[in-house]
């Protein structure tokens, strides 16, 4: 069957085209009002559903940031790798550990009472130490963190991929990982 031309079929003004689909069709005793101008109402529905969208999306992401702030201070693994005493230091011992940073995670701010000597194994981190500037190291990059010195980042640059870094320590003979890094 051929299309019919508008000035046969003009247009009703007992119902308006609704733009979403999913709109039920107006009852059969209820009356219209004919919108003059379907650019406005385009116009009204475009603003509305970009406004919800902002809203949305703004509300997300602060939930996302949130989430990963909390997610970045908890989320690394440390574990000893090895102790080993220093010939003629009856008190002190090299201490080694590995850090490894699950995707879009990081420690909390911290500082070492001991100098620390740091080795990316895998992956990239992103450190910054006392008033330095913020780097990123990628594997084979390494990095000192003087005595006392506030580390203020140290993170995995990647969202996608895993960071493993290996801290070394002179430490006090029998130092715990969890002695040996003072969370502010």
């Amino acid at each position: 069957m051929l299309a019919q031309s508008n000035e046969m079929n003009p247009p009703r003004t007992d119902q308006v085209a609704s733009p979403l689909p999913f709109a039920t069709k107006p009852k059969e005793n209820t009356m219209q009002v004919p919108i003059k101008s379907a650019h406005s109402r385009r116009e009204f529905n475009r603003a509305s559903v970009v406004s919800l969208l902002t809203a949305a999306i703004a509300t997300s992401l602060d939930g996302e940031v949130s989430a990963r702030a909390q997610a970045a201070t908890t989320a690394s693994a440390r574990r000893d790798v090895i102790k080993q005493e220093l010939p003629g230091e009856p008190t002190r011992e090299l201490t080694l550990i590995e850090v490894t940073y699950p995707p879009g995670t990081g420690s909390p701010a911290h500082l070492h009472a001991n100098g620390v000597m740091a080795f990316v194994v895998s992956g990239a981190v992103t450190s910054k130490v006392g008033d330095g500037p913020e780097q990123t190291f990628k594997t084979g990059g390494a990095w000192w963190e003087p005595p006392g010195a506030v580390h203020r980042v140290s993170r995995n640059a990647s969202s996608t991929e895993p960071a493993t870094l290996l801290a070394i320590y002179i430490a006090p003979k029998g130092a715990m990982a969890a002695d040996l890094m003072k969370p502010l």
